[in-house]
Formats: structure tokens, C-alpha cells, sequence
């Protein structure tokens, strides 16, 4: 049974917005890279992110990689769970986002319903250094085990 990983501090006293979601770990064979979103306040992220109402996990990947990259995607492996505990830095609120990562293949490119995020191909050892969630960067130290 896998353990979830959990980063951040969970401070006493405070309420926590929970969100779930699921991100993809896409990964470029060719060009040993991965997908990274960068969105128009200059942070990086992985491809992701909360679930819809009734959605599965994998739904919700299909359809934020389509959203925010333009990428369809197939789900190749689960790596983990794990979870992440911050105040955003916009808002002030306490938040606990608790993320599910895959490895994703990418099928096809479009071009992204969202407009705000940029897609960027950047290698794993500087993508771990860029994204902002610590849970994101454990889920790409996986992929390099």
C-alpha cells in the first residue's frame, strides 16, 4: 500500500480549502523533457488539476491537459499521492491541495482551450527546480528514480 507523501505545514487554528486533483507527468522520449504549464503570473506547474463534479481522476487529466496545453494524453502509470499544504500567496487562504500524478503519453496536440498558460518542454532535473508546488516536484523526482 502506497503511503501518501505530505509537504507544507499544517498550521493550528486555520481552515483549509481541499481540493483533489490530478496531474500528468508527460514525458518526451526523444527529447528527454517533460510538459510544464506556465501560466500568466510566471509560475510552473504540471499539467492538472481540480475534478469536476462526478469526475474520475483520469477524466480529469484528459481534460485539463486538453484545456490548459492542447495535449491529448494517455494514462501510461499511477505514481503516487501525495499532498501539499500552503497559503496562496493571491488570496491569502490556507489551502490543501491533494494531488494524484501519472505518467501520460502525449497522443496529439491542439491548440489549448485556456489562453492564460503556456506550454514548455524543460528538462526533469530544471522542472524540479521551476514548479512552484513541492508535491509537484516530488511527482518528477519519480519519474527520474
Amino acid at each position: 500500500m502506497n503511503k501518501t507523501a505530505v509537504f507544507g505545514v499544517q498550521e493550528d487554528g486555520q481552515t483549509y480549502i481541499n481540493k483533489i486533483g490530478s496531474y500528468a507527468v508527460i514525458y518526451d522520449n526523444e527529447n528527454c523533457r517533460i510538459a510544464l504549464i506556465k501560466n500568466d503570473k510566471g509560475h510552473y506547474f504540471l499539467p492538472g488539476g481540480g475534478l469536476e463534479n462526478g469526475e474520475s481522476l483520469e477524466d480529469c487529466i484528459k481534460r485539463e491537459c486538453i484545456e490548459e496545453a492542447g495535449l491529448e494524453v494517455s494514462i501510461q502509470k499511477f505514481i503516487g499521492s501525495a499532498k501539499q499544504y500552503f497559503q496562496s500567496p493571491s488570496n491569502n487562504k490556507y489551502h490543501l491541495s491533494e494531488g494524484h500524478f501519472y505518467i501520460c503519453q502525449q497522443l496529439s496536440k491542439q491548440i489549448p482551450l485556456e489562453k492564460d498558460n503556456t506550454l514548455l518542454w524543460i528538462k526533469p532535473s530544471v522542472a524540479i527546480k521551476v514548479v512552484v508546488h513541492d508535491h509537484h516536484k516530488w511527482a518528477i523526482s519519480q519519474l527520474l528514480r
